[in-house]
């Protein structure tokens, strides 16, 4: 899903993932997805009653992550 905003007249393309799409990327079920969502330490944010995070800060999560195991 991509949220185009408009600042100074120049258009920014923000890419968010929502829960099937990390759950795509991480190959896990619905459940553990949300359980994810819902951890402190993932920089997801609800929107309404949807569940977003941005692409790179997901990246950058995961990385983390990645680094610790």
């Amino acid at each position: 899903m991509e949220v185009n905003t408009k600042m100074d007249e120049k258009a920014t393309k923000i890419v968010t993932l929502t829960v099937q799409d990390v759950q795509k990327i991480l190959k896990i079920g619905r459940n553990k997805a949300y359980e994810i969502f819902a951890r402190a330490d993932f920089p997801g944010v609800t929107i309404g009653k949807k569940f977003v995070v941005e692409e790179q800060a997901f990246k950058n999560w995961l990385q983390k992550k990645r680094k610790k195991a």
